[in-house]
């Protein structure tokens, strides 16, 4: 018996014989654990730590990200912290880099602050399309002119 191309092709064809006797494997349209990108491995071996500071979150991970991760901002710190308690002077490389990192932190933090604008302008017009009832309740607690009398 010849098959043809179609039907070679169909799902029954590529999915597994296993597949009722191993529920996990063999099923080509669902995602298994593990079975992501790369990424998801290296989470799962360098798992992320979440601080709930008093700071912008967003901002926050920009900076560990782009500028500086905990570690290579701790590095500087405790070099310093170190030889001060030993009562020598601070390493040169160590308040150099530490500097740069503080420079970069800047740089971004006045980044950030000027994106505000567009940041909110991006959230009333979404807000704007889905739900334009909340918008007008959301605009008139920043401007009471703006309530009906």
């Amino acid at each position: 018996m010849r098959m043809t191309r179609d039907e070679c092709d169909s799902d029954a064809m590529t999915a597994s014989p296993w597949a009722p006797f191993l529920p996990f494997f063999g099923i080509p349209d669902q995602r298994q654990p593990l079975s992501g990108d790369v990424s998801q491995w290296l989470r799962f071996f360098s798992p992320t730590v979440n601080v709930n500071g008093r700071g912008d979150p967003a901002l926050e991970g920009e900076i560990v990200r782009d500028v500086a991760t905990y570690g290579a901002q701790l590095g500087p710190l405790t070099a310093i912290v170190l030889a001060l308690a030993e009562d020598k002077a601070a390493p040169p490389e160590a308040l150099g880099k530490l500097k740069q990192i503080c420079k970069e932190i800047q740089a971004k933090k006045e980044a950030y602050e000027a994106g505000a604008v567009d940041r909110a302008r991006k959230a009333l017009t979404e807000l704007k399309k889905d739900d334009p009832a909340a918008l007008t309740g959301l605009l008139e607690e920043f401007d009471p002119s703006l309530r009906p009398r």
